[in-house]
């Protein structure tokens, strides 16, 4: 088996992250659990931006009911994975390769969401604060953004200190979680190996953040209203909450 180096985050598993993530998420739930919060908070969006959307797969759930997208994202190998979906497809998506800590739009957007822990992969303060900075310039006024994080609960206790195989199809994978308590980052070492004999690993790194400096960092950039639910209910996150659902508007 022939070994390469250890990649960036989605560098080489761009291409396999579809196979594994249909089998975890149950995204049709997901993206009617993001209808109901627009409905809850009397929203009627036209346009949605999707931060960190990577291959698209909750991006062309949404444009599927009439939504119009515009997706960014940091990797430019999971947009070319999207962009091959949207080769024969009439839907309206822009594509934006761009770091969600530094983007603009050529448009404001009515709603911004993101999911599956996107956001958990900034990893100080000031990131989180420069990417929700962005993402208010980039809604309308009353606009909301909408996204979902791991909680420290669930990175520490859940994710914790473990190894986990998965195997989908012909492709098997390790997946290596730790967390670091004083970090407050859990590191996961994703080795995968692939049908053709090789190998390749990834270091994908999340950090854990409380719900009061959440709403703190929020609030620094201009959001207010700002509500913790517990994924993928309407009920108030706790500190057992695994993920959390986050929603916070941008004044009038």
């Amino acid at each position: 088996m022939r070994e390469e180096p250890t990649s960036v985050p989605f560098e080489n598993f761009a291409q396999y992250y579809d196979q594994f993530m249909l089998r975890l998420v149950n995204y049709p739930v997901w993206v009617e659990y993001i209808i109901k919060i627009f409905k809850e908070h009397k929203l009627s969006p036209r346009t949605i931006l999707d931060v960190a959307c990577g291959t698209g797969i909750p991006s062309l759930l949404l444009a599927q009911k009439g939504y119009r997208i515009i997706g960014v994202d940091n990797s430019q190998n999971m947009l070319e994975m999207f962009k091959q979906k949207l080769s024969n497809s009439k839907y309206n998506i822009q594509l934006i390769h761009s770091n969600i800590r530094n983007f603009s739009l050529p448009e404001k957007v009515d709603v911004a969401v993101s999911f599956y822990d996107s956001i958990n992969y900034l990893l100080t303060e000031q990131d989180l604060a420069s990417c929700f900075s962005c993402v208010a310039n980039s809604l309308k006024p009353s606009g909301v953004f909408t996204f979902d994080m791991n909680s420290e609960y669930c990175l520490a206790i859940f994710w914790g200190n473990r190894e986990t195989p998965r195997k989908i199809g012909n492709i098997s994978s390790i997946w290596q979680n730790s967390y670091d308590p004083n970090t407050r980052i859990s590191t996961l070492k994703l080795t995968v190996f692939t049908p053709d004999g090789r190998a390749f690993q990834e270091i994908h790194k999340e950090r854990a953040y409380s719900q009061t400096e959440l709403k703190s960092i929020l609030e620094s950039v201009g959001f207010v209203n700002i509500e913790f639910y517990s994924h993928p209910s309407l009920l108030t996150a706790d500190d057992t909450t695994l993920r959390i659902m986050i929603v916070a508007r941008k004044p009038a």
